[in-house]
């Protein structure tokens, strides 16, 4: 029995535990990339959970545990079809794609125009998130529209400083947790501008409560499949909107 077997027929875990069994269950491929910081993050919970899980399942700590997943990961790779596992990857990304003709126009036309105003756009995404927030900063540079972009918590509770109530402030994040964006950016998280928008994957997204305008992508089951968040489906965002910008100007 392998150990994505056994973690689906152990029982006696905590509450907190449980969340961490949940998502391994649901999410198994995520553990090739996640530090322990990040399983906690979105299985809801905390890292010493994940390391009380981790030693619950017999091992030291989660590096021991992750590797073991993995191992047991790409022992199961080996009888896939390569072309057969090619075929299913893109046609979900197209079927995903599809679906970005179902968003909402009021929504992409208000981040439009507040995109293309007189005042400093502020980009925002971290992790794989800063994908997309990096090509939209050059995109909208690349236009004439003046922006600011960050890559990570530390810096942008720098540069927001400098927003005013008429700025523009964009945030990517595939899951929405809230946690870190409350713990660095206290003051934007009270006193954010009318012109802010959270673009993510998830519906349940926790950012939701505090952000003035959010767009929700297409593409959560998707992304939870993926081992880098599935960054393509807000870069051909991105690329939707410099287009847009563009034939507006």
């Amino acid at each position: 029995m392998d150990i994505l077997e056994t973690i689906k027929e152990r029982d006696g875990f905590s509450q907190s535990e449980e969340k961490v069994k949940s998502y391994i269950i649901n999410n198994p491929r995520n553990i090739e990339t996640f530090t322990i910081t990040k399983l906690a993050n979105e299985a809801k919970t905390s890292t010493s959970a994940v390391l009380r899980f981790c030693q619950s399942m017999g091992f030291n700590g989660y590096k021991d545990f992750r590797f073991e997943v993995i191992d047991t990961l790409h022992r199961s790779k080996q009888n896939d079809d390569p072309d057969s596992l090619m075929d299913r990857y893109l046609n979900e990304n197209i079927s995903v794609l599809n679906q970005m003709r179902q968003l909402k126009q009021e929504q992409t036309s208000n981040l439009l125009k507040a995109l293309m105003n007189d005042e400093v756009n502020y980009l925002l995404g971290t992790y794989y998130s800063s994908f997309p927030a990096k090509e939209l900063y050059y995109g909208l540079n690349d236009l004439g529209k003046t922006s600011l972009y960050s890559h990570d918590y530390i810096n942008s509770s720098h540069i927001t400083r400098s927003m005013k109530d008429n700025s523009t402030f964009v945030f990517f994040s595939i899951s929405g947790n809230k946690k870190e964006f409350t713990q660095f950016l206290p003051d934007l998280t009270s006193d954010m501008p009318s012109n802010s928008f959270l673009i993510t994957t998830n519906p349940n997204a926790e950012l939701k409560k505090i952000f003035p305008n959010t767009i929700i992508l297409p593409g959560a089951s998707f992304s939870n499949k993926s081992v880098t968040d599935a960054q393509s489906i807000p870069i051909t965002f991105v690329e939707m909107i410099l287009n847009l910008i563009h034939d507006n100007l």
